[in-house]
């Protein structure tokens, strides 16, 4: 459905979120990570670049996450006996998805110093 209409578009879309929530528990530690990191900065109050820089951080692991599951269900599929290379680029895109956690965590330690300071 290359040229179908936006509802179409945006329904698969979010069952695609739907299905990666379902199926994957890294993503489901993702979103309730979000949402306690929300909730914790509610309370925080920090500024209003700390929360972009927050949700900006959300966003991107949120979908590292979502490319990560896409790609190694498409290499489970073309490759269902395991194989070393496939292997590389599993581990590949999970170092993606580790590396912007890590970056999340120094974002979120930043905004609670220049918070509390």
């Amino acid at each position: 459905m290359k040229n179908g209409a936006l509802y179409f578009k945006l329904k698969n879309a979010l069952n695609g979120i739907v299905l990666t929530f379902k199926t994957e528990s890294n993503f489901r530690r993702h979103i309730y990570s979000a949402l306690l990191t929300v909730i914790f900065f509610v309370f925080l109050q920090p500024s209003l670049v700390w929360w972009g820089l927050i949700f900006i951080c959300i966003g991107l692991i949120l979908a590292a996450e979502l490319a990560n599951t896409a790609i190694e269900t498409w290499l489970d599929y073309r490759h269902p006996k395991i194989h070393p290379e496939v292997g590389k680029v599993k581990d590949v895109m999970a170092g993606m998805v580790l590396s912007l956690s890590v970056l999340a965590v120094i974002v979120g330690f930043l905004a609670i110093v220049d918070t509390l300071t």
